[in-house]
C-alpha cells in the first residue's frame, strides 16, 4: 500500500496481528531486507515495513534526507495506522532514524530493535569518507561506489553460501536515484550523536549484530546493549552487516523471543 506524506508517498507493507512492530531498512536498501523474516515475525506480531523516502517503491522527492526528516516520516506512518505506541526497529541507517524518533517521540515507543547499527555519530574520518563517496557519485562514479560498498554488507562466508544475495543487493540499490544516495550520505555524516539518549531509554531493547560484520565492530554493539537500561544482545553467527538476509531464521526468532519475553 501507499501512504501519503506531504507532497510524496511511501510504500508500506502491513501484515500479521498483535504487537505493532515498525522496521526501518538500511542504506542503500529497501524494506526487501526484511522480506525473509516477515513470515516469522508475523506469527507473533503485526509487522509494518517501510520503504523510506527515495528507496524501494517510495517516491523520491528532492529532499531533505537527514535522519530527523526520515524520522518524521516514520511518525506520520504510525499516525496513519493509529498506533499510539509501537516497537521500532532499525537496521544500520534505519537505526540512526530510530534514534531520532526516540529523541523526539520517546513516549510513542514500547520497545526498540537495533540491528547492526550504532548510537555514536560519525567520526571526522567517517564523515570524510562519506563526503568522498558523495563526490564520487556526483562525478559519475555511482557504479564504482556501489561496487565497492555493497560487498561490505555481507560476510565473505555468505557470499560463498548465497551467491545470489549479492545480485539481490545490486538490484535493490540500482533503483535508488543519485540524489537519494548523496542526500542520505550527507544526512548520515551530519547526524547527531545519540549516545546521550541511551541511559534515558528505559524500555525493552534488543540489539542484534552479525558476528562477522565488517562495517560496525561487534564490541561496539555489545557496548550499545549494555548502555541501554533494558538492553539485550544477540550475536548472529554466520552473518555480516545484513543478518536479516544472511541468517533470517536466527534474526526472526530472536525478535519473536524478545517480543514474547520482554513486552
Amino acid at each position: 500500500m501507499r501512504v501519503a506524506m506531504q507532497g510524496y508517498s511511501l510504500a508500506v507493507e502491513d501484515g500479521g496481528h498483535g504487537t505493532p512492530v515498525l522496521l526501518l531498512h538500511g542504506f542503500p536498501m529497501s524494506s526487501a531486507a526484511f522480506a525473509p523474516i516477515r513470515p516469522i515475525v508475523e506469527r507473533e506480531a503485526r509487522l509494518i515495513t517501510i520503504d523510506l523516502r527515495g528507496f524501494g517503491a517510495s517516491d523520491a522527492p528532492p529532499g531533505p534526507y537527514d535522519m530527523s526528516s526520515l524520522a518524521d516520516d516514520v511518525v506520520r506512518i504510525a499516525d496513519h495506522f493509529g498506533l499510539e505506541r509501537f516497537v521500532l526497529g532499525g537496521h544500520s541507517m534505519g537505526g540512526y532514524v530510530a534514534f531520532r524518533v526516540a529523541a523526539n517521540h520517546r513516549h510513542r515507543l514500547s520497545g526498540l530493535v537495533l540491528i547492526d547499527t550504532r548510537a555514536a555519530g560519525d567520526t571526522p574520518e567517517g564523515a570524510e569518507r562519506r563526503r568522498a563517496a558523495i563526490a564520487t557519485i556526483a562525478g559519475g562514479g555511482r557504479d564504482a561506489f556501489l561496487g565497492a560498498f555493497l560487498p561490505q554488507l555481507v560476510a565473505p562466508a555468505t557470499r560463498g553460501r548465497q551467491p545470489e544475495l549479492m545480485d539481490r543487493l545490486v538490484a535493490i540499490a540500482a533503483g535508488i536515484p543519485d540524489h537519494v544516495l548523496t542526500g542520505c550520505l550527507e544526512g548520515m555524516a551530519a547526524r547527531p550523536d545519540s549516545r546521550g539518549l541511551l541511559a534515558g531509554l528505559d524500555l525493552a531493547a534488543l540489539v542484534v549484530h552479525g558476528a562477522e560484520d565488517a562495517v560496525m565492530p561487534l564490541d561496539e554493539a555489545r557496548a550499545l546493549a549494555l548502555a541501554l537500561p533494558r538492553g539485550r544482545f544477540v550475536e548472529v553467527a554466520g552473518a555480516g552487516h545484513t543478518p536479516t538476509l544472511e541468517q533470517p531464521e536466527l534474526v526472526g526468532e530472536a525478535i519473536v523471543r524478545f517480543l514474547a519475553e520482554q513486552l
